[in-house]
């Protein structure tokens, strides 16, 4: 996690999370736009071995979008925590 050290002279803690809330809002935009791009059978005919290799590695790709975006919630959550 990116834990950064609030003070006086560095950004101002709301500046922080809005960019991590920004970066979510993008990131779900992300997650919707991969979805209408899942790998269906009738593109894969008579290739199933490859039909569940392309969906696996389709639905890893969200996964780590799903991580991605908790992370930055994790942050924007310690951040205001610092902050208060």
């Amino acid at each position: 996690m990116i834990r950064p050290i609030l003070n006086n002279n560095g950004t101002d803690a709301f500046d922080l999370i809005d960019a991590r809330r920004n970066a979510m809002d993008l990131i779900n935009e992300l997650i919707e736009a991969l979805k209408q791009v899942t790998p269906n059978g009738r593109d894969y005919i008579g290739d199933t071995e490859r039909l569940t290799a392309d969906r696996n590695l389709h639905f890893d790709r969200l996964a780590a979008l799903h991580t991605l975006r908790e992370e930055l919630l994790d942050e924007a959550l310690y951040i205001q925590k610092e902050a208060a």
